[in-house]
């Protein structure tokens, strides 16, 4: 049978820490039953490891199992091998902008791999 597979990106301006937007929960309903094969943040120069970030699926966090990831400068790839049900739940994203001086545009690619038919 024919792999299917799909990037699913998310990316959020957030504001300085402290005002509206400076956290954020983005969610999208996942398009077809399959896994999670990898998780690819984006932090820019400048995040210092001050702006958090976390990945899950229906009530489940996985990325981290727990807390917060935060880096600075890095595009890190996590694989993965997560079993998630097409149209029966959420993937989503939750950041944290904890600067209070600066914005950041964050970016989270997901990698979804399911079986057509």
């Amino acid at each position: 049978m024919p792999q299917k597979i799909e990037q699913l990106p998310f990316s959020y301006d957030l504001e300085k820490a402290g005002t509206d937007g400076s956290q954020v929960l983005l969610t999208e309903i996942v398009p077809f039953s399959g896994y999670i094969k990898q998780v690819t943040p984006h932090w820019p120069d400048g995040c210092d490891a001050i702006v958090d970030v976390r990945v899950g699926h229906g009530n489940k966090q996985f990325c981290p199992k727990e807390g917060f990831l935060a880096l600075n400068d890095a595009t890190p790839s996590y694989p993965f091998n997560e079993k998630v049900n097409g149209g029966q739940e959420d993937i989503w994203v939750e950041m944290v902008n904890g600067d209070s001086e600066n914005k950041h545009k964050i970016t989270v690619t997901i990698m979804l791999e399911g079986v057509d038919g």
